[in-house]
């Protein structure tokens, strides 16, 4: 399961808390960025302008790969939001801020899969035991 269906109202409840906790399974946890597709919503109006816009700010950053827009039953997925997910599979990301900040800057973008900064304490499981991290 990819996620992504519900980015905004996440967002906006991370930001609304005192204290935001991840809890996920251990294969989540990567060094850097990019192993799995980074889900952008994006609005419907000028869908096809904003996924070119979207690839043109991943190459200034040095990222490439494809961007897809996600469906299901063979209709574009749905954010609980009313907007459609573009999944870019740019590889490693090594600035996500400097992403982050050039996604926000395309008309279009809704929001994305970056969650920088709001996460004070991630509680990681995995067949070892739990782990805890605590934000630096």
């Amino acid at each position: 399961l990819i996620g992504g269906g519900a980015l905004l109202r996440e967002k906006i409840v991370a930001a609304a808390s005192d204290r935001m906790i991840v809890i996920a399974d251990k294969s989540k946890m990567v060094g850097t960025l990019g192993r799995f597709p980074l889900p952008i919503e994006v609005n419907k109006f000028g869908l096809r302008a904003t996924e070119i816009a979207i690839g043109a700010a991943a190459a200034e950053l040095g990222l490439s790969g494809p961007v897809t827009l996600r469906m299901t039953g063979g209709q574009p997925f749905v954010t609980d939001g009313g907007h459609f997910i573009l999944d870019a599979s740019f590889g490693r990301i090594p600035d996500t801020r400097a992403l982050s900040n050039a996604l926000f800057a395309i008309p279009g973008v809704v929001e994305h899969g970056l969650f920088i900064g709001l996460a004070s304490t991630a509680i990681i499981a995995g067949g070892d035991g739990i782990e805890t991290v605590h934000a630096a």
